[in-house]
């Protein structure tokens, strides 16, 4: 909402970090970019769940850390957690936080890109790399699968054109799993 996929894109980067999403957060951050992990939560994919359970430090920009994606504090009992968000009420809602920072995510990322120094975790991006291959899905026939339907949607998404519209339900669910946003 606050426009700020270019900055996070930079931030992931001098921290050299893995980025995953979650439902409300599709388009925040190319899914075809190599950090990307995908999908947070009840409906994620396995490396984001078990990058978020393994990480030592958790920034969550925007997050309201719902049941649908971290439902219990003990799910992130390694990390530290760093809360960004614009509602205050967010904070400490559902998860405890160690530090938190209010407002607008676009502002707040382009202070931290000020101040943060570039930092190399190539130990920790192959071991969730070697997560995303592990837990590939399937290779299908071309039978007409949900999975097989939107790989042919991003092959001819190139130019990132195409608008996906669902309602709520599996379709919903099957867009945000294998649609590249």
């Amino acid at each position: 909402a606050s426009n700020a996929t270019d900055e996070l894109k930079r931030f992931a980067e001098i921290i050299d970090a893995p980025v995953a999403d979650s439902l409300m957060g599709k388009g925040g951050f190319d899914g075809n970019n190599k950090r990307y992990t995908g999908m947070l939560g009840m409906h994620g994919t396995k490396a984001s769940n078990l990058a978020a359970t393994k990480c030592d430090l958790l920034i969550a920009i925007g997050a309201r850390f719902s049941d649908r994606v971290i439902s219990s504090q003990n799910h992130i009992k390694n990390a530290k957690v760093l809360h960004i968000d614009i509602d205050p009420a967010e904070i400490n809602k559902n998860i405890k936080v160690d530090a938190s920072v209010i407002g607008d995510a676009k502002i707040i990322v382009e202070k931290l890109l000020s101040r943060v120094d570039a930092k190399r975790n190539q130990e920790w991006l192959d071991k969730i790399e070697d997560i995303k291959k592990a837990n590939l899905p399937k290779e299908e026939s071309e039978a007409l699968t949900p999975k097989y339907l939107f790989d042919k949607l991003n092959e001819m998404n190139d130019k990132g054109n195409i608008i996906i519209s669902t309602e709520v339900g599996q379709h919903q669910m099957w867009a945000a799993q294998y649609f590249n946003f």
